[in-house]
């Protein structure tokens, strides 16, 4: 009896159900108009790529359609205005606009408060100029009124001496030419014992990935006010506030093979790669590996500088901003001078220290690579009440470490005491020491950071530790700008003699 009950109810409630679900396939959602008032709406009136190189495959962006009609919307086709001439390329939802006028993508339906999803991209042609040229399309939406409908595209095309998979076994040097700017597609290789030098005021555009493999020697030739700068080729914004080439980990950075020797950096910005400086333990020690001055490693993923066993150098640098340690020393002869060394990497919380130094390498310690570490008129800071740790084997009961004459955010405990001269240890507890306060640009909002100390801290006007704090003896002649530091003994620390009043 209560089987038979179901029953019955459930062929009533099919009965009851048939009629609605006949309605449903009769109503609105379903009619399309080809009245000439129904129009598509574009998210954007123009979807611009920004500026890419030529030849060169750009990003991908993409642009909405909306159908905000009372009715559906049949479109019958979509084109490309310039056909085969065009640069784009073009999907919408999921199919490809094809370049061709006669084989344009067609029938496509757009629902009452339904939206297509369009994505375009371009490869421009060489323009022949030395500036980036405007090249333009329309991406044309004809529907079965007849209407049509425009999207336009835009790119900025900047004709570029592209090196893909170089490798030179000669003594070269790359200079731009005419302004055209140099990019790098894949591994560039400096085969020993050829040296490469950079000329002055060069510009080197890295694609994804792509690096310096450096077997020979590597002789950046930058000068006062006509610096090379090493970036990513990305030339558009990630998000409103942050641009590509402000986001770390864009290109893959420069390798000195433990062949390498005899390298030097000077005047460069060095920003946004993937281990920006990694050096190769280097088998002959009496050999110096590399030097810089005048630099600014800035904002990468990894470490800013890392260094196996070898002989380097550093005076009026900036290391700054690193997920990993701005510098990891592990072992080798290294000199540090007038260098500012900030570790404030903004993207992750888990970011390395500003410095670590280390006579042994491995998870047990067991191999011992003997460390001679000078620090002189330096600044070391960061977000971390502690930003400096070193590591020792278990035999040595020293390191030879050695600062002098600098600010240090540190806890050295009484074992390592011997390491610090005349040095300032900053209390994290106190406020004025922090980086809005200590420098002179600290917008983590916009990412954007001049680490010049400021001569005076907070409303009671303290004096900057790192004023006059530098060693008259040991002081360099100019600073990271290649400005002339002061004439009297009161020298400022960190790798820029301050200048505001």
């Amino acid at each position: 009896m209560y089987s038979r009950f179901v029953i019955f109810m459930m062929n009533k409630i099919i009965t009851l159900l048939t009629p609605i679900l006949l309605l449903i396939a009769c109503s609105d959602d379903d009619t399309f108009s080809i009245s000439p008032g129904s129009s598509l709406t574009f998210s954007t009136d123009t979807l611009s790529l920004d500026t890419v190189f030529s030849a060169v495959p750009s990003p991908h962006k993409q642009a909405v359609v909306y159908n905000h009609s009372g009715d559906g919307i049949r479109i019958s086709r979509v084109t490309l205005e310039n056909g085969s001439r065009s640069p784009f390329r073009v999907n919408v939802n999921g199919s490809y606009v094809s370049n061709s006028l006669n084989d344009p993508l067609e029938d496509l339906e757009l629902r009452k408060g339904d939206s297509l999803r369009i994505f375009v991209e371009a490869t421009t042609r060489n323009n022949g100029d030395t500036l980036p040229q405007l090249v333009s399309d329309n991406l044309v939406f004809t529907l079965d009124s007849g209407k049509k409908q425009k999207l336009a595209l835009t790119v900025w095309s900047w004709d570029a001496t592209l090196l893909r998979k170089v490798t030179f076994s000669k003594d070269t040097t790359l200079a731009e030419v005419h302004g055209r700017p140099i990019l790098i597609y894949d591994t560039l290789t400096v085969d020993s014992p050829a040296v490469l030098t950079i000329a002055p005021a060069t510009t080197l555009y890295f694609h994804s990935k792509a690096g310096m493999n450096i077997k020979g020697t590597l002789i950046v030739n930058g000068e006062k006010g006509r610096e090379v700068v090493f970036r990513s080729n990305r030339l558009d914004r990630m998000v409103t506030n942050l641009t590509y080439d402000n986001n770390p980990g864009q290109w893959g950075g420069i390798r000195f093979a433990s062949s390498s020797y005899d390298n030097r950096i000077s005047y460069a910005d060095i920003h946004a790669a993937t281990e920006p400086i990694v050096c190769e333990p280097q088998s002959l020690p009496e050999r110096h590996k590399l030097s810089i001055d005048h630099s600014t490693i800035h904002n990468n993923v990894g470490c800013g500088i890392m260094s196996t066993k070898c002989n380097i150098s550093m005076e009026n640098a900036q290391i700054s901003n690193a997920s990993g340690d701005c510098i990891a020393l592990y072992g080798g002869t290294v000199g540090i001078n007038h260098c500012t060394i900030a570790q404030y990497y903004p993207f992750d919380a888990n970011r390395g220290m500003a410095l670590y130094f280390a006579n042994v390498i491995g998870e047990e310690g067991q191999t011992l690579f003997p460390l001679f570490l000078t620090v002189d008129n330096s600044i070391i800071k960061g977000y971390g009440d502690d930003v400096v740790a070193w590591s020792l084997g278990e035999k040595e009961e020293k390191l030879n470490a050695t600062f002098r004459n600098s600010i240090v955010r540190t806890e050295p405990g009484q074992d390592y005491e011997y390491m610090f001269t005349d040095c300032v240890i900053e209390d994290p507890k106190d406020t004025l020491l922090n980086a809005r306060s200590y420098f002179k640009l600290f917008d983590t909002d916009n990412f954007f950071y001049d680490f010049m100390p400021k001569r005076l801290l907070g409303s009671t006007e303290t004096v900057n530790p790192a004023i006059g704090k530098a060693n008259a003896e040991t002081t360099l002649p100019d600073d990271r700008r290649g400005e002339s530091r002061k004439n009297d003994s009161n020298h400022d620390a960190g790798c820029f003699e301050v200048t505001e009043e």
